[in-house]
Order: C-alpha cells, then structure tokens, then sequence
C-alpha cells in the first residue's frame, strides 16, 4: 500500500488540511478520515471501485484525482470519463 503524498499533491494536502482542519501539514494522519465517509468511483468501461474512511481531492488543471484511504492507501487517477462520489454514511437512530 502507499502512504507516500508525490509532491505535486503535496501543496494541495496542504490547502486541504488547512481548510478542513485548520492545520498546515502536507502529510495526512488518521485523524483525517471520517468514520462515515467514503469514495466511489466509475470507470468508463462500466467497472467501480469504491473505498471506505476515504476522501478525495481534485487536481482540475491536470485532469487528476487523488483519493486517501486511511487502512489501504493512496491513489491517483486521471478524471477523463471518470465519474466519482463523496459516500457520507447515514447516521442509525
């Protein structure tokens, strides 16, 4: 599994964890991840992949995704046809 942010993501983790938790680190710890959150993405050829306590973040410029998972990785798409989602785990009453 890679847990290794490449540094063209780095200033990117930076504006995220800033944003989202008011710290400025281009690392990611455990206490990023939601316990309810998620990501599923979409092929063009109809296959999926979906992962949990995960998050995404958008590289519009150069057409790339980066998803974080906190048990199995990191990885890095390019979005051309790709359709993804932010899950949010709905909460038991």
């Amino acid at each position: 599994m890679n847990h290794e942010i490449p540094r063209r993501w780095r200033a990117k983790v930076k504006k995220y964890t800033k944003k989202n938790f008011g710290v400025t680190r281009d690392h990611l710890t455990a206490m990023d991840f939601g316990l309810n959150t998620g990501v599923e993405i979409n092929f063009p050829d109809g296959s999926s992949m979906s992962f949990r306590h995960a998050f995404y973040i958008l590289d519009k410029k150069n057409n790339e995704i980066a998803i974080f998972t906190e048990h199995c990785g990191y990885y890095y798409f390019k979005t051309w046809d790709l359709k993804y989602k932010l899950l949010r785990a709905k909460n038991k009453k």
